[in-house]
């Protein structure tokens, strides 16, 4: 075999040996392209699109430490009523809100879930505050009374009801708001009436409550550039009565002021809680005020005052330091004396301040 044949023969091989190879070679794949998180700016600040839908995602909240004194709020450590000691709380409100734009109007959702630690206790249940889902006006779940909220919490203030409550808190409903898009609204809600009062001796007896019937609530807003006027009423169906409240709003710039005031219809059932479920004031009335105002960029004054018709009065005040964007502190003077007809408060007049350090997020 000549030089020449050798070599185109093994030529031959090396290509055969190739193409083998090459057939038997794995590709790898193309990698999936990433999916970023897209933000949302659709509904506010803060939410972005969860992968994969189109609903939009906020988790938000606050970690807060409270630090309480004096005989009105301080920690009674001999029990004698008076506080002889620091209270001190720490807190963690876990925030959810979801948003999704639909034929029928937003679906949205929002919870709040609180965690407690304090220097009394150590720490305390977790407590679902809010849970529910609502589409276009039509809310259903776990929330606040319509008839404390329609009309707002009493003041830029910590501690607004300390001498005594402009309405309950913790409820479950279904409610619905109409928004006419010139100002006016309206609002119509049934709400679970929870336990049945009885009154023997201005004490109250609780019972369970009995039949399918609700609590209901309904609420009436108008608001126009720098005033807003709002009415609720309900009625507690439990002991067939109610109570009724009304709120005025004014602001000026950065000033800002409200009136609000409201009427049981058995007020002269009073207990420490109040009349009825709605009413948490002492007798037939109630009125609260307050105003708020900036001192400088970071500061801001608040204050209110609250009498009833059991003579039951509180004042508060507070100075808001916005540190920095997202962490606030404030100081908070309160002053109650309850000076009842029936002899069930009195306590001569008692001071309680409040030092509070919030992150919000």
């Amino acid at each position: 075999m000549n030089i020449k044949s050798l070599l185109l023969g093994s030529a031959a091989a090396l290509v055969a040996v190739s193409g083998a190879q090459a057939a038997d070679a794995i590709i790898a794949a193309e990698p999936e392209p990433l999916e970023y998180v897209r933000v949302c700016d659709a509904f506010g600040t803060g939410f972005f699109y969860i992968p994969g839908t189109e609903t939009c995602l906020r988790i938000h909240g606050y970690v807060r430490h409270d630090i309480l004194g004096g005989d009105l709020l301080g920690l009674d450590t001999d029990g004698d009523g008076d506080g002889d000691a620091y209270a001190k709380n720490s807190r963690l409100s876990l925030r959810t809100s979801t948003a999704t734009d639909t034929e029928l109007g937003t679906l949205r959702t929002y919870t709040e879930t609180r965690f407690n630690y304090n220097n009394n206790t150590g720490n305390q249940t977790p407590s679902l505050n809010f849970a529910w889902i609502e589409l276009g006006g039509l809310r259903v779940g776990k929330d606040e009374s319509v008839f404390t909220t329609w009309t707002g919490y009493a003041g830029s203030v910590i501690r607004d009801d300390t001498a005594f409550g402009y309405g309950p808190f913790d409820t479950q409903l279904i409610s619905y708001t109409y928004d006419a898009g010139n100002g006016f609204s309206a609002i119509l809600s049934l709400e679970d009436d929870g336990p049945r009062h009885q009154f023997d001796d201005y004490t109250a007896v609780y019972e369970d409550d009995e039949g399918y019937m609700p609590d209901v609530v309904a609420g009436a807003k108008y608001e126009a550039g720098a005033f807003g006027l709002s009415v609720v009423g309900a009625y507690d169906e439990s002991m067939s009565e109610g109570a009724v409240k009304a709120r005025l709003d004014g602001s000026f710039g950065g000033f800002s002021a409200f009136v609000m005031g409201g009427w049981s219809s058995n007020g002269d059932e009073f207990t420490t809680t109040g009349s009825n479920r709605f009413a948490a004031w002492g007798g037939d009335w109630a009125v609260w005020g307050g105003v708020s105002a900036p001192i400088t960029d970071r500061v801001t004054f608040n204050s209110q005052i609250q009498y009833d018709d059991y003579e039951n009065f509180g004042a508060i005040g507070n100075l808001v330091f916005n540190v920095v964007d997202g962490f606030a502190v404030t100081t908070e003077v309160i002053y109650v004396d309850n000076l009842d007809d029936n002899d069930l408060l009195d306590n001569d007049g008692e001071w309680g301040g409040v030092l509070r350090f919030q992150r919000s997020f």
